[in-house]
């Protein structure tokens, strides 16, 4: 059995840290104190929690790029293909919840990373109003409202706020994010 990397570990139990207890409560000593390693040895692989954000980052736009490109080139994408998709995309931005559900905060602490997230979340954006612009145009919609633009923008905030939010007004009890996306694709969905 092959052996996990010291730096890939670190990496592992910052991502779970980060979700667990908000990355901004958690320091390098604590990320070295939970690995039972020195600060040293952390210093080693890395020389501050913002180069272990920065590599979470990059592995959390690698996976959503794999995941934007892998439906990019599909013809004709049926509702059931858009709600399995966006359930990929809910689980996948689950993983990376300090990211997800932190874009604005991340983009303020962070700088180096701001251009990188906005690029990836207006993306995810232009490709949730693809998904919309199908759907309206399986149900024959003629509006002179934005609608594609708007479902996009309730999609991405849904994806990005519910998870976390809800959970704490609901007393902790977890909520289904795919049945808020389903309901908020619903009325489009052809009869």
């Amino acid at each position: 059995m092959a052996k996990i990397k010291t730096r890939d570990l670190i990496l592992d139990v910052a991502l779970v840290l980060f979700n667990d207890e908000g990355e901004p409560l958690v320091t390098s000593v604590d990320l070295a104190n939970e690995m039972n390693i020195s600060p040293g040895n952390l210093y080693y692989h890395f020389k501050g929690k913002e180069e272990v954000v920065e590599e979470l980052y990059a592995r959390f736009h690698a996976g959503l790029s794999y995941l934007m490109d892998d439906i990019q080139g599909t013809e004709e994408l049926d509702e059931d293909a858009m709600l399995l998709y966006l359930g990929v995309i809910t689980d996948f931005l689950s993983e990376y919840k300090f990211i997800s559900q932190n874009i604005a905060s991340i983009c303020v602490r962070y700088e180096v990373l701001r251009k990188p997230i906005v690029q990836s979340m207006s993306r995810l954006h232009r490709q949730l109003k693809e998904f919309a612009e199908t759907l309206l145009d399986s149900k024959d919609s003629d509006s002179s409202l934005p609608v594609a633009t708007l479902l996009a923008d309730n999609l991405l905030n849904t994806l990005l706020n519910l998870p976390g939010s809800f959970d704490i007004i609901n007393g902790g009890d977890e909520v289904d994010i795919r049945e808020h996306l389903y309901l908020q694709m619903l009325p489009f969905l052809p009869a």
